[in-house]
């Protein structure tokens, strides 16, 4: 998979870097959007066809996966329904990258769980912008999880403890009782 590559721009400080898909069968557009989102410095991940966009989407998480709609092999709507059934990609958001869009054509890709259709050629400030909003907002959701799972840790720790101080009173009392009645 030699079409992954990540971009060289430092991650935010205290910040682990996300990974962007850019699924697109035209190597000079994985050449445009590169230099579009290194300033984000996130990972890039480019891939030339939906297949072996799929094959990336089983080996990795990505923020967002942006999508051309025409691709020789399996087009952008094909791969997008792919990519809905797995697990992992189920709600990875997927921005549509096409010249054209017609209504039926978006209303599918909409249906497929897109976030957003953006033209082509795309204007650098948005589409900067979008990936941006979706790499905070995978963030976020990755930061949530992470406090879900603490709290589940903590809770778990006070139930053991309240389990052990519990244990702890009722051999107390027993002892105490065993004491009084050999006394007598």
């Amino acid at each position: 998979m030699s079409g992954a590559v990540a971009s060289q721009s430092p991650p935010p400080p205290d910040q682990e870097k996300v990974n962007i898909l850019v699924v697109d069968d035209l190597p000079e557009k994985h050449v445009v959007f590169r230099t579009i989102l290194e300033e984000l410095g996130q990972n890039i991940v480019s891939a030339r066809s939906g297949q072996e966009a799929l094959r990336y989407i089983l080996e990795m998480e990505f923020a967002v996966i942006l999508l051309d709609v025409n691709m020789p092999d399996i087009d952008g709507l094909e791969t997008a329904s792919l990519i809905r059934q797995y697990k992992k990609s189920a709600q990875t958001p997927i921005v549509f990258i096409t010249a054209y869009v017609d209504e039926a054509q978006a209303a599918k890709g909409y249906a497929l769980g897109a976030v957003d259709y953006i033209s082509s050629p795309v204007v650098p400030g948005v589409l900067r912008s979008k990936v941006k909003v979706f790499v905070e907002l995978h963030r976020m959701n990755r930061q949530l999880q992470q406090q879900a799972i603490e709290r589940e840790a903590l809770v778990r720790s006070e139930a053991a403890r309240t389990a052990a101080e519990g244990a702890t009173r009722r051999a107390a009392y027993l002892a105490d009782a065993s004491r009084r009645l050999s006394m007598s």
